[in-house]
């Protein structure tokens, strides 16, 4: 009886841990920055980001969180608060001044909903580094 009860306590304790692994809140260095990197990169790097964002390799959380829009009053990322982060309106192409994010040459274009899905929850989780 005591092996089966011990069994189950650490079956039981090994299912939390897993789901509480899977279910982490994204971070911005691991999930979100290399999604940056990749699409927003060519003008917001290093050299001469546009807006002085400078979205560049381990530099773009402190750029963006709790910081505020040059365009707008808002901030560019209040954490836990996508709603009112006006990075998120650019994104999802909902915002009222500006253009929509990321741009090309000719166009707007989104990001993929699975990207934006994840920019949100990070926003929505309290937007953390």
């Amino acid at each position: 009886m005591r092996v089966r009860l011990a069994t189950i306590v650490v079956l039981t304790f090994a299912a939390g841990l897993a789901l509480a692994v899977t279910e982490s809140a994204p971070s911005y260095a691991r999930d979100v920055e290399p999604i940056f990197l990749a699409a927003c990169g060519d003008c917001h790097g290093a050299d001469k980001p546009k807006k002085g964002l400078d979205l560049s390799a381990g530099k773009g959380h402190a750029a963006m969180v709790g910081r505020p829009s040059q365009e707008v009053d808002m901030a560019l990322v209040k954490a836990g608060d996508p709603a009112a982060s006006y990075l998120w309106h650019k994104l999802n192409h909902t915002h009222t001044e500006g253009k929509g994010m990321p741009r090309g040459m000719f166009s707007e274009s989104k990001l993929p909903q699975d990207q934006l899905d994840l920019i949100g929850r990070w926003i929505g989780a309290g937007a953390q580094p």
